[in-house]
Parts: structure tokens; sequence; C-alpha cells
């Protein structure tokens, strides 16, 4: 199994390299020039013109999610109110849900792996522990157990959002669900490493922000428009037992 990003699209991976050049460079340059603050936003409405160009057949349920994710990016520039932050933590909730109801078709094949049971459960009790401890550490810095608790529901949505991904490649087993693992993966290093950064007030984190930020995207993209071994998948997910 072969896995490269140009086969959905020759130009994917320069479109990426060129996204992570001019994020990284947006760290550098954003005291000086504050235009660069827009460069995430400008990411994903790339990413989502992208996707409306290239795809064979547009589907409502992949602008909703690329819309969400545009709308988070504004209440960026709010974060610095409490209204923001919340916005920031409820359209990465919808968005990321909007994600596993794309992946609703695994739940018959979850239901017969009492290994992957197994394995998700012990996954999602570790993350979950994990992130009580995150959240503790910043707590002060929430406006009360409304905005905290917003955050925890916000981390348990990502973390079944990883234990869907495991299972799709357990499943599946092909470059469409390795592309979804990798996804997934970034989009919670992404998230963690802004957390770390605003709140730790590590700033080297945002690099790696940005970083996985466009790289989860690329893959992201990258499942949506592979439809090559769909039915294939399909046949995969229906005799899997």
């Amino acid at each position: 199994m072969r896995f490269s990003l140009g086969k959905v699209c020759k130009y994917l991976p320069l479109v990426t390299a060129i996204l992570i050049v001019l994020n990284v460079l947006s760290i550098y340059l954003r005291a000086d020039y504050n235009f660069f603050s827009f460069t995430p936003l400008f990411t994903v409405v790339v990413y989502l013109i992208y996707y409306i160009l290239r795809a064979s057949h547009i589907r409502y349920l992949i602008i909703a999610i690329l819309i969400m994710l545009v709308l988070r990016e504004i209440s960026v520039f709010y974060f610095n109110k409490s209204s923001g932050q919340i916005a920031y933590i409820l359209l990465g909730c919808v968005s990321y849900s909007l994600i596993c109801i794309k992946r609703l078709d695994l739940f018959s094949t979850f239901i017969k792996d009492k290994a992957a049971i197994l394995y998700t459960l012990i996954f999602m009790a570790l993350n979950i522990f994990i992130l009580n401890e995150l959240i503790s550490q910043v707590k002060e810095s929430y406006q009360g157990n409304f905005q905290s608790g917003f955050v925890f529901l916000f981390g348990i949505i990502i973390t079944f959002l990883g234990a869907t991904a495991i299972l799709y490649n357990r499943v599946a087993n092909n470059n469409r669900s390795l592309a979804f693992l990798f996804f997934v993966f970034c989009f919670i290093f992404s998230d963690v490493s802004s957390l770390l950064a605003y709140y730790f007030g590590i700033n080297h984190f945002y690099y790696l922000y940005h970083i996985f930020f466009v790289f989860g995207l690329t893959f992201f993209l990258y499942t949506v428009l592979d439809n090559s071994s769909q039915e294939e998948e399909q046949g995969e997910l229906t005799n899997y037992s």
C-alpha cells in the first residue's frame, strides 16, 4: 500500500508546502504585519475552494464541516473575550461532530468487534484522564465551570473522533483510511499545541499548531476527494466481523 498525496491531485502536495511556509512565516512576521494574523483563516478558505473546484460530486456535509472551521478561525479574533473562546470551542465541537456523523457507517462494524470496543474504551479512558489533567492546569483562565465544561465536551468529541479513526483504519486498511487517521491525529496535535501555546505561554508550540493544522486539512481533503476505493470499503464494512 503506497501512500501519495498526489494521487488525489498532483497539485495537493504543492498547495500543502506553500501553505505550511506561509503559516510558519506568519508567526515570524505577525508582530510587524497584522494581516498575517489572517493566515489560518486564509488556509481554511483555500482548502474550501480547492474542494469545490476538485470534487466530482460536492457533498453538503463536507461544505458544512469546512464552513464551521472557517467560522472557528474567525472566532479566534475575539479570543480575548469569553464569548470568543466559547464560540471557538462550540464551533470546534460542531465541526468534529459532523465529521463523526460522516463515519456513522462504522457503528455497526464497531459493535461486532469486541477487541475494537476494548481498545477504544482504553484509548478514550486514557485521553479523558489526560484531558482532565490539562483542564485542571488552566482552569483558572476559564470564566467559571460553564466554559471548562465546554472544553471537556470538546475533548470528549475529539477522543471519540480519534477512536473512530483508529477503528476505520483497522477495518479498511487502505490509503483513504490511513489519510483519515493522519487527519484526525494532526488536528488533535494541533489543538493540544494551541492550548499549550496560549495557556502556558510556550510560543514555540504555535509552529506545531500551524503545521499540524495544514497537514490535517490536507489529509482531510485527501479522504473526501479520493473516492476510488469507496465501494470496496463499503463491502469491507458490511462483511467485517
